[in-house]
């Protein structure tokens, strides 16, 4: 190939071969490791080597893959809330205008000694600290590489949730340290599960759907004050702050893929009593703001589309599938109960196809803390684990447990859902058999 016969077309041509087989910028002797044309060769047709760059449209490639490196390393993230709660503020001004004033004026003073809370919170909250380590891409063959999509459940983290060992009877235990430690877990496990699939599909989309729960209220059932470690204000902010770390060290360690954050909210987050305040009037909102505002300040994170939502539900197609996102409580009360029948599962995905008019493929779901997943006359449902695994409402009003878990589902242009990966949140076994107490002589 080093022939005169070998053209700058034909040099062209093999500079971008090896930049799409390398995925990166690469100095010579990358060049002369990967092409069997030495890369004399090309440059004899130019006259430099930075000429052959230059003229295959590789240099400002290269320039651009330099400067995101480096906002990697520089990032910062802004804890300001100050202009959204403006924005909020008025949006909330704006919908009161046909309430009673005595409601407005309720609603509009808790809103702002939220907003006083959320401040001072926002003020303490350290950034996030990203290192991250770019996964290159080996060179594959030639051959196509099948179509896929990767779609991350991300609900049910409950962050303040406090469980000691004494008081589950040795059942399971939580605070915020254990949570950080399982957000590590899953990152960790997240990006060896992109690696993974990536060897052998071309993946499209990349789905985080944080499917609501994400804080743990202090009023959702009596006495419950006393079973959270932190405040719900703090809950939101510093467990956005330690998510945004996460999902950046994942969104730019794959600079190549694109990413989607779905989202809806919680019961779990509601920050007055049930039917109190609107729907989106929750925590769960004000830790996935948080969450949008660390990540949209990155200038280089072009892989990423936050879309935002304020209902109950968001309606996505998917390789011309429905999938309905539901959190678990809204829209399905006496539909389903706290453990969802068979016949109730069966009903609910027929009444949101008829509510919808459209329908409904795949349901998604968390809020029942035990992953699960049935299918229906071409339609299925899907339901996430959680964060916290058994809790104190599992295990003494249902008498069941299950492990801390979240679950990733691979979807495929032709079939559909191919495959599930349940990601385990520890380190060792997923459930231990619990020791009874002996009686000693």
């Amino acid at each position: 190939m080093g022939t005169p016969s070998f053209t700058r077309a034909d040099s062209i041509r093999e500079l971008l071969k090896v930049f799409k087989i390398l995925g990166r910028p690469f100095s010579r002797r990358d060049f002369d490791e990967v092409s069997e044309v030495p890369s004399r060769t090309i440059e004899r047709h130019f006259g430099t080597w930075g000429k052959a760059l230059l003229e295959a449209g590789l240099a400002a490639k290269f320039k651009q893959a330099k400067e995101v490196e480096k906002e990697k390393t520089e990032f910062h993230a802004d804890n300001s809330l100050a202009e959204h709660w403006k924005v909020q503020k008025a949006e909330l001004l704006k919908k009161a205008e046909d309430r009673k004033i005595r409601m407005y004026k309720e609603q509009l003073q808790k809103m702002d000694h939220v907003r006083e809370m959320i401040l001072e919170s926002v003020a303490k909250a350290e950034p996030p600290l990203v290192e991250v380590t770019v996964v290159k891409e080996k060179p594959k063959s030639t051959a196509a590489k099948p179509h896929c999509t990767l779609w991350f459940e991300f609900s049910d983290l409950q962050l303040g949730t406090l469980m000691t060992s004494e008081s589950m009877g040795g059942l399971n235990k939580h605070n915020w340290v254990i949570w950080q430690q399982k957000l590590s877990i899953w990152k960790d496990r997240a990006k060896s599960l992109i690696e993974r699939y990536r060897k052998d599909f071309h993946i499209d989309h990349i789905v985080i759907n944080c499917c609501g729960d994400m804080v743990e209220g202090q009023d959702i059932f009596g006495g419950q004050v006393w079973q959270i470690d932190r405040h719900v204000v703090d809950q939101a902010i510093q467990g956005a702050n330690d998510t945004a770390g996460a999902f950046l060290d994942i969104f730019l360690s794959f600079p190549e893929l694109e990413f989607h954050i779905l989202e809806v909210f919680g019961n779990h987050g509601r920050v007055q009593k049930k039917g109190d305040s609107p729907h989106s009037c929750s925590m769960d909102k004000v830790y996935q703001r948080m969450l949008q505002s660390q990540l949209v300040r990155v200038g280089k994170l072009n892989n990423l589309t936050y879309h935002e939502n304020e209902a109950w539900f968001y309606l996505l197609d998917l390789y011309g599938r429905n999938h309905i996102i539901l959190h678990g409580d809204q829209g399905m009360s006496g539909l389903w109960s706290s453990r969802p029948t068979v016949n109730g599962l069966e009903k609910g995905i027929a009444r949101y196809s008829q509510m919808l008019q459209q329908p409904v493929h795949f349901l998604h779901a968390g809020h029942f803390h035990q992953s699960w997943q049935l299918s229906f006359n071409m339609s299925s449902i899907l339901i996430n684990g959680s964060f916290i695994g058994t809790s104190q409402f599992s295990a003494s009003k249902m008498v069941a447990a299950s492990p801390p878990l979240q679950v990733m589902h691979v979807f495929e242009p032709l079939t559909g859902l191919s495959k599930s990966e349940q990601i385990y949140l520890s380190d060792g076994a997923t459930m231990m058999p619990l020791e009874p107490k002996r009686l000693r002589k």
